[in-house]
């Protein structure tokens, strides 16, 4: 009986030990966040912008503009948009400033974006994040764009405010360290100021 309940006591150590042993192998997540992808487009010299292109699709041509790109120790695998020159000044993360002071939106949906240096300039702290191939192949892989509301700034006496959303596309972007480009396809939604509630829109990087 004595050998039956120690034969019992192993067993089920040994099935609980196997358990444990399995529940801590490594994610490919925690990988992929190691290899500071997001650093080969937001570069550390100052005044830095990864030479952004905006498709316009009505002249079927790509617009260059100028945007500081971002990225941290705690997230390498994201690249955000902002100021870090200038407190409280952001950037022209995705042309947006300039897009939504063009002639058509302003007379279409008064949304002109307000000229105090505080509230002109947009930031995007978290706009991108890299996703490599495989573990074996880290110099090419998909960009996906983190879903997000966007605030704006009305350049009215009462400085009102109003949102965009940005999201995935239908695909996602990719991006190759070789060649130093990367490029996506972002949805928009400007319904909040009684714009459309889809509009899709292609960038591309180069570093």
């Amino acid at each position: 009986m004595m050998m039956r309940y120690l034969f019992i006591i192993c067993a089920v150590s040994f099935f609980y030990g196997c358990k444990k042993e399995y529940n801590v192998q490594p994610t490919y997540a925690s990988f992929a966040s190691t290899l500071k992808i997001a650093g080969t487009w937001a570069q550390t010299q100052p005044y830095y912008s990864p030479h952004p292109q905006i498709y316009i699709d009505s002249l079927s041509t790509w617009k260059p503009f100028i945007s500081f790109s971002f990225t941290s120790e705690d997230e390498p695998d994201v690249i955000g948009f902002q100021n870090p020159y200038v407190i409280g000044k952001g950037t022209n993360a995705l042309y947006i400033n300039a897009m939504y002071n063009n002639d058509y939106y302003v007379s279409k949906y008064n949304v002109s974006i307000s000229s105090d240096s505080g509230t002109y300039n947009t930031n995007i702290p978290k706009c991108f994040r890299f996703i490599p191939k495989s573990k074996d192949s880290t110099d090419v892989g998909t960009v996906v764009v983190i879903p997000q509301s966007v605030t704006l700034t009305r350049r009215d006496k009462n400085k009102t405010q109003y949102t965009i959303t940005i999201a995935p596309s239908t695909q996602s972007g990719n991006y190759n360290k070789k060649t130093g480009v990367f490029e996506i396809e972002i949805l928009f939604d400007e319904s909040n100021f009684g714009g459309p509630k889809e509009v899709r829109r292609k960038y591309r990087f180069t570093s």
